[in-house]
């Protein structure tokens, strides 16, 4: 878009009508045709000297934010600012000095006149300038690990709560899943015709189909799986009575609904985010990097983002035709699994530094505060009881091994209604 811009403008305003003309005569400069080409070409110079200053400032530092914090981080970069925007301008300034450039080759008058080109040269070229100074600052804010956690945090949030008004017309108590009958005249699989990702699933085209069918369906893979071409990613079955549907035509309709992708997609993947953040934590606490107050900044940003998490409807999804009858049963991750992958590989690393320790039980107490259902309040109070037990032989004859059992047991009161402690020195 931004090099069709630049050559629609670089025709339009070489050879402006007589409308135009008169409009711009005002903000044209006076130059021969001759005086033009140059100038346009000093233009396109600088404008290319700035771009390459804004491509080599950004490589080094994704570079560097996947060696030290993760890979996946990359996304960050590549849907930023700076790629959506600040690159597009300066293709629309080059390509507009290239096109007027050869435009004016034509032009075989020799005296000065107004050129409206020139003034939009010199504005391209302030905006580039313009750009330069934004990317630049972008990118040192984004060399920050806290802005990048806080980046990952509120996106997964953002796509939390859009799978949340998902989520408005499913039933409220969940009806438990049906067993697969037996029937092989009855039942068909679900398979998949390529290897890919899990990226989303239209779960109202699945229920329109079971419901125009008779059907009931079952999703046995979440977003975010890997699934291997001619995998059985769930199943359908029709009703005992009446014939037997067209179940190639309804099971390509049923693929049709499943979105794969060659990679994982954080539009739809709650988990990818945590896993992300998760990421960030553990390559802090290698021995190469031995970076604890990062996985500290990683584990503050994954309490905060289960805490929002443990208010939403999390979990397997069931939707019903307009009787009430359960059509399509959906798995997804529930607190306790998104619990389970924050802290997992965090705690298995992370075990003999305190400062992380004590955050990872702050983080599960914060959950069990604030979860909505009592199976994920359990949940989270055995994960405290679970990282003070790994924790504690970790940290065997340590001088502050006492501070982490008496914090864990402020905690403990806390979630039976005693007062929030504070942090202990260690973990600032």
């Amino acid at each position: 878009m931004g090099a069709a811009l630049g050559a629609c403008l670089g025709v339009l305003f070489v050879t402006p009508s007589p409308t135009v003309a008169r409009v711009l005569s005002g903000l044209a400069w006076n130059a021969t045709a001759a005086e033009a080409r140059g100038m346009l070409s000093a233009v396109l110079g600088v404008a290319l000297t700035s771009l390459s200053i804004v491509l080599s400032l950004s490589m080094l530092v994704v570079q560097s934010a996947a060696g030290q914090y993760s890979p996946r981080l990359l996304r960050l970069y590549l849907h930023s600012a700076g790629i959506r925007v600040v690159i597009p301008v300066f293709v629309a300034t080059s390509v507009f000095c290239v096109v007027a450039a050869q435009a004016f080759g034509f032009v075989s008058e020799l005296e000065r006149a107004p050129r409206p080109a020139l003034s939009l040269a010199m504005l391209l070229l302030i905006a580039c300038e313009g750009a330069l100074v934004f990317q630049v600052l972008q990118t040192l804010q984004l060399m920050r690990v806290e802005n990048l956690v806080r980046q990952v945090c509120r996106g997964t949030l953002a796509a939390a709560r859009r799978l949340e008004r998902f989520r408005s017309a499913d039933l409220e108590v969940p009806a438990p899943p049906r067993a697969r009958t037996q029937d092989p005249g009855r039942v068909w699989p679900i398979r998949v015709q390529e290897d890919g990702f899990i990226a989303s699933v239209d779960a109202k085209a699945l229920l329109e189909v079971a419901t125009a069918n008779q059907l009931i369906l079952h999703l046995e893979r979440a977003v975010g799986e890997p699934v291997i071409q001619g995998e059985e990613v769930g199943w359908f079955e029709a009703p005992a009575r009446g014939p037997a549907p067209r179940h190639e035509h309804i099971a390509a309709r049923l693929r049709g609904a499943i979105l794969l992708d060659r990679w994982r997609d954080a539009d739809r993947d709650v988990a990818l985010g945590v896993r992300q953040l998760v990421d960030v934590a553990i390559k802090a606490l290698s021995p190469g990097i031995n970076d604890p107050y990062t996985a500290v900044e990683a584990v503050d940003q994954l309490t905060f983002l289960l805490c929002e998490l443990s208010r939403m409807h999390l979990g397997p999804r069931v939707l019903a035709d307009a009787s009430g009858a359960p059509r399509v049963f959906l798995r997804g991750p529930g607190l306790r699994d998104y619990l389970a992958l924050a802290t997992d590989q965090i705690l298995r690393y992370g075990a003999a530094e305190p400062a992380v320790v004590l955050r990872l039980l702050r983080l599960a107490a914060a959950v069990g505060q604030r979860a909505r259902e009592p199976e994920d309040r359990r949940a989270a109070r055995e994960l405290l009881h679970s990282i003070l037990t790994v924790a504690e032989p970790a940290r065997a004859g340590a001088p502050n091994a006492s501070v982490l059992r008496r914090h864990a047991e402020a905690l403990e009161q806390a979630l039976g209604g005693g007062p929030w402690p504070p942090l202990p020195a260690i973990g600032f």
